[in-house]
């Protein structure tokens, strides 16, 4: 789908009680933290989670990654399936068994930190 039909596209989802996922921090495999949204009295949440917090709370009505083109004009919410390994519980997109985590390539947490405060920013007038 075209760039500007995703903002309509998680405003669905979120509508229907779906969790999407714009950021993740993985090492090893393993996915450390990540950004979500949720809806809230109406509104768009954002917080950061860490996997157990995914695990524990995992929706019935599914976990969507935001995934787009490496040129930006295309995209997708990609469902995150979680499944359960020999001695974790993991999460993919690609609809594989693999035992590590993927969340579609996501920026990680710190950078979307960084694009949040940008986005916070006050300046002085000229």
């Amino acid at each position: 789908m075209k760039k500007n039909q995703l903002p309509e596209k998680a405003k669905e989802l979120l509508e229907n009680g779906s969790v999407l996922i714009t950021g993740a921090d993985i090492k090893d495999g393993i996915v450390e933290r990540i950004q979500v949204y949720f809806a809230d009295d109406g509104e768009a949440v954002m917080d950061i989670i860490t996997k157990d917090d995914l695990v524990q709370n995992f929706p019935d009505e599914g976990v969507f990654v935001l995934c787009t083109a490496e040129n930006g004009t295309t995209g997708e919410f990609r469902q995150l399936e979680m499944f359960e390994g020999a001695e974790d519980m993991y999460f993919r997109t690609d609809k594989t068994h693999e035992e590590c985590d993927e969340f579609a390539a996501v920026p990680t947490v710190s950078f979307m930190e960084t694009v949040e405060s940008i986005c916070a920013l006050k300046l002085k007038k000229a």
